[in-house]
């Protein structure tokens, strides 16, 4: 590990979340089936300290173990005692995270954006959402590609909504993961 990341480390952190103090905006990220607040090379921890300094938002990593409920109102309730002052949440889902926040992100109305990754076929939260922008990244060898048409057809919402392939990319963006942490910033410094 590098002497940069050894000093990396979340403000408060429990096996379910990993916490950033911030403020003004929340950067949710919910992981991926079995993910850890972690995640592989510590990618989470890499993307809520960039999000952090860059910006100062409260970022939240949720982790998602095997089985877990998938209740997102509950987990944001959870975690706002340490949340003041947080006017604009923004969820980033991966893969089982990423149907997390497309099912349920419409049903809190500080949510203005919403990126997932490698998400699974639902369109009920995207029709109902009435935030500024989804975005939706597939990798290109990832099975949940197949439903790239779908954000196509789904232009007539009056959210911005765009779908985008990530050439060479798996389900985990095995060696692409400079890529996907640059997705992730680029969506959450954007204006």
């Amino acid at each position: 590990m590098s002497e940069r990341n050894t000093k990396m480390k979340y403000d408060k952190v429990d096996q379910q979340y990993g916490l950033m103090l911030g403020k003004s905006k929340l950067v949710f990220i919910k992981t991926g089936a079995a993910g850890s607040i972690y995640g592989y090379k510590n990618k989470y921890l890499e993307l809520a300290s960039k999000i952090q300094n860059e910006r100062g938002y409260a970022v939240v990593i949720s982790a998602n173990p095997v089985g877990s409920p998938l209740n997102l109102q509950e987990e944001l309730e959870k975690v706002s005692t340490y949340l003041i002052d947080i006017k604009e949440i923004i969820l980033i889902g991966i893969s089982r995270g990423g149907l997390l926040v497309l099912q349920q992100g419409y049903l809190n109305t500080k949510v203005s954006r919403i990126l997932a990754i490698n998400w699974h076929k639902t369109k009920k939260g995207l029709i109902n959402f009435s935030g500024a922008k989804v975005q939706v990244v597939f990798g290109q060898y990832d099975p949940s590609v197949d439903y790239s048409d779908l954000i196509e057809r789904l232009k007539v919402l009056e959210t911005d909504c765009s779908s985008q392939i990530i050439s060479k990319a798996d389900h985990n963006f095995k060696g692409k993961l400079d890529t996907l942490k640059k997705l992730v910033m680029q969506f959450v410094l954007e204006d």
